[in-house]
């Protein structure tokens, strides 16, 4: 596939010492690390600090090296137990919740863009220790500043804090600041206070986004006053941007980039042409309005209703509803003054999602998820009264995804789809009838002729409202029989061309195409506006069966990305909507996807196009075996092993073992009760799985601990499962060292060594290297060829030695993915941009 990135993305070089993100929003977050190099011994290099053992005796009630600064409550004083080493700790004392405490170290010499780690001792018997660490220039002036607060550290015993630094352009000093903020009460003891040099600035190479396209996963279309025919189509990427097309000749006439938001959540169009619409990533329900008078947009309100995101929007009689995410809400907002209502939970059982939405004869429909609802909400009263659904669809279906009246009749659809997915409602005779068959994907808002038009297995039907009955349109013999696929909006529009007298059928598509058919003539084109693609977001990583490295995208109009090992050039692929992992196995490279978790294997030697090669395995499905997200994946003899996380509102993963060659697989969920699989290794016919205690969206854990599980591979059965870190949620991953020892890495920052033979934990290092993630992503963790261990989490890019446990963070920000090559380069990616760093 060309490649599709403008001349300014291509490769880059770059000096960097720490990973800046959040650069101007236009621009994904780069690693820029100012030049220079670390020469000497480290401990040569490593600044102090003085008496950072608190060993010297006080002087004049004064301890040397240090000095109070902020707060006139609290206290420090050397104390002789408890100590951590040598003769002297400090006990540290801050009384008051209305007052702050800190005490300040004396400046030690740093080389600016060179990374330090802060470690200390500490024992707390009440509240948290907050660290700083001040940067400043040769005149004193303060140039920088990070911390961090230590919160839930164990009580009553010494425990190593750690902070990495990197000191900024034209510093020449730092400082270390012992503090408790105001609002917290604290006394703890602190121990062997060191600030060490870790490195100097790293060499890395930026090569650009690591995919590049239109994205179009939400449109609307609306007809202007002055029968101007136009489309609001959203490309997601970083950032996600509204473009507005001319239907008549394909012309963009207007694109706004919604910096700072990656993905289109909702859109609606009031009678007065004003687009209302919510984007997302970060969620933060935000409710927006463009003008296409004045091209111009407007924020409205944000954390409307304090809900997350904004799911689905109906406007009536100058009032915009909507439906939300996490709780289930549904809202109205007053076009004309502003003023919002909220109704709340639409349902007490815990489903996160009302979905999908539509006025009904004067009163709300909302469908509920992941259990399914379906609820009337008089949006005068308030009522909420629930509607029983067919039985078939209550007892199967997690998600009621869409609403929508036509005539008499009411559709609704839902997820995952069996043999058909939309129910039908007869008004007048308030029952359900027989659902339409089939899998349909998109309709039409509107009629022509009394005809509401749909998707469905691959073509285009017709539903006559009055008759009930299904009508086939030609769509197969037309001319645009081959442009359906991808389709992500469907409308009927009046365009209002000479040529195009009448209605016509407008498709939207996820690479950003726009085809319109006839309905009078049957005549098909095709048109490709001048939407400006943006960076995808960079999902997963993994490696391929011809030793390259492969990324993954996030909700992407189906893309994915390789890094040629043998030349470091990256190109851009076909790929899925969503690759949630990447394996080589021999020499196959095997892709897990979502939704569904569906497997996919490409051949050796042979083109890549992604259907082909890699061509469709099998799928484990939401319905059948209750799994969607193919998180981890490990080659395992003769057959890949496959750690997922399960359906929306459930627990229980699974491991699932398949032979790429022919599809054949089985699946074993629960091997840890109520636990994902979420980390694997191999080796000598053992499965070593992690495990976490989170379950698809929207659940509940039912168990406190991930643990870690052995599989025999050979005979297919469970050898033993136990926790290996106390406290941790997730395994986040798994790996063994150059002398065949297992590792992990915890969600609590805990890389631990367990031994194979006798199953127990022997080494435990706690590691600032937590995970937020409920399932441990955009963390890795892999064996480099100079012998330590090499990997990501929280953002950090971090090497660690087996032998002296060292740990290091080489990149304190924005490392989302990475992955060695066989000569020792690592390829990371952030957000949206690839990067080559040799060790």
């Amino acid at each position: 596939m060309d490649d599709k990135r403008p001349p300014a993305l291509r490769p880059t070089r770059r000096r960097w010492g720490v990973l800046l993100a959040g650069l101007a929003l236009m621009v994904p977050a780069a690693l820029a690390l100012p030049a220079g190099a670390a020469t000497g011994d480290p401990a040569e290099l490593s600044p102090g600090p003085v008496n950072g053992g608190f060993e010297d005796a006080p002087v004049d009630g004064g301890i040397p090296g240090w000095s109070q600064r902020g707060g006139d409550l609290g206290g420090s004083v050397l104390v002789e137990d408890p100590v951590f080493a040598g003769e002297r700790s400090l006990r540290f004392v801050d009384p008051e919740a209305t007052r702050s405490y800190g005490l300040m170290s004396d400046p030690m010499t740093v080389q600016a863009g060179h990374s330090y780690q802060l470690s200390l001792q500490a024992l707390v018997e009440t509240g948290t220790p907050t660290v700083y660490v001040y940067f400043h220039d040769a005149d004193g002036a303060e140039l920088d500043v990070e911390f961090q607060h230590f919160s839930g550290q164990p009580v009553g015993e010494w425990s190593e804090l750690v902070l990495d630094v990197t000191a900024p352009e034209g510093a020449a000093t730092a400082s270390v600041y012992l503090y408790s903020t105001i609002a917290r009460v604290s006394t703890y003891y602190v121990d062997e206070v060191r600030l060490e040099h870790t490195h100097g600035p790293l060499d890395i190479t930026d090569l650009g986004p690591a995919f590049y396209s239109p994205n179009v996963r939400l449109a609307e279309v609306d007809v202007l006053a002055d029968g101007t025919p136009l489309a609001y189509v959203f490309s997601d990427g970083q950032p996600v941007s509204l473009n507005v097309v001319d239907l008549r000749t394909g012309e963009l006439v207007d694109s706004h980039d919604m910096d700072g938001y990656s993905i289109a959540a909702s859109v609606v169009v009031a009678d007065d042409d004003s687009v209302y619409f919510s984007v997302r990533g970060p969620n933060d329900g935000t409710l927006w309005r463009y003008d296409p008078q004045t091209q111009e947009v407007e924020r409205l309100a944000g954390r409307i209703a304090g809900e997350s995101l904004l799911r689905s929007l109906v406007i009536e009689d100058g009032v915009l509803y909507g439906s939300t995410y996490p709780n289930a809400k549904v809202f109205s907002y007053d076009l004309t003054t502003g003023e919002i209502r909220d109704y709340g939970s639409m349902v007490d059982d815990g489903s996160a999602y009302a979905w999908g939405f539509d006025m009904v004869d004067g009163k709300l429909w909302v469908g509920t998820g992941t259990t399914p609802h379906l609820l009337e909400l008089d949006p005068v009263t308030g009522t909420v009264t629930e509607m029983a659904l067919p039985a078939d669809v209550a007892e199967q279906a997690d998600f009621i995804t869409r609403v929508e009246q036509h005539g008499d009749l009411v559709l609704v659809s839902y997820s995952p789809a069996g043999a058909a997915n939309t129910a039908v409602y007869d008004l007048t005779a308030r029952r359900w009838l027989e659902p339409l068959e089939g899998v349909t994907g998109q309709w039409t808002a509107d009629e022509a002729d009394g005809r509401m038009l749909f998707t469905v297995d691959g073509t285009v039907r017709a539903l006559d409202v009055a008759t009930r009955e299904v009508t086939d349109i030609g769509w197969e013999s037309g001319d645009l029989a081959g442009e359906l696929d991808g389709t992500n909006d469907l409308a009927l529009v009046e365009l209002g061309t000479e040529g195009l007298p009448g209605d016509s059928l407008v498709g939207i598509r996820v690479d950003g195409r726009v085809w319109r058919q006839h309905l009078g003539t049957g005549v098909g084109t095709v048109m490709t506006p001048g939407i400006v693609g943006a960076p995808a977001t960079v999902h997963s990583v993994g490696h391929g069966g011809d030793g390259n490295v492969y990324f993954g995208a996030y909700l992407s109009s189906g893309v994915m990305a390789r890094v040629d090992t043998s030349t470091g050039t990256l190109e851009q692929l076909s790929g899925p909507k969503q690759a949630d992992s990447i394996v080589a196995h021999r020499n196959r490279t095997v892709v897990g996807t979502y939704p569904g978790a569906e497997f996919y294997v490409a051949q050796p030697n042979q083109q890549w196009e992604w259907g082909v090669s890699p061509t469709h395995l099998f799928s484990l499905g939401r319905g059948e075996h209750g799994q969607d997200r193919p998180l981890a994946m490990v080659s395992a003899g003769s057959r890949v092993a496959a750690g997922t996380i399960p359906n929306y509102g459930e627990l229980g993963g699974a491991l699932t073992l398949f032979n790429p060659a022919n599809g054949k697989f089985e699946v074993h969920r629960n091997l840890v009760p109520d636990q994902s699989v979420t980390a694997l290794a191999y080796r000598d016919g053992l499965i070593f799985g992690g495990t976490g205690i989170h379950g698809g969206l929207s659940t509940d854990p039912t168990q406190d601990e991930a643990e870690l599980f052995v599989w025999d591979a050979r005979r297919d059965r469970l050898v033993t499962h136990s926790v290996v870190a106390e406290g941790a949620e997730v395994i986040h991953a798994l790996t063994f060292d150059r002398d065949g020892r297992l590792w992990g890495l915890a969600s609590d920052g805990t890389l631990f060594q367990y031994d194979t033979a006798t199953h127990d934990v022997v080494r435990s290092v706690k590691t600032p290297a937590r995970a937020s993630n409920d399932w441990g992503r955009l963390s890795e963790l892999y064996l480099h060829p100079d012998g330590k261990l090499y990997g990501n989490a929280d953002g950090r890019l971090f090497s660690f030695d087996p032998q002296t446990e060292r740990f290091v963070t080489l990149v304190g920000d924005g490392a989302r993915h990475s992955a060695v090559a066989p000569d020792g380069t690592i390829y990371l990616a952030d957000e949206t941009n690839v990067f080559s760093y040799r060790p």
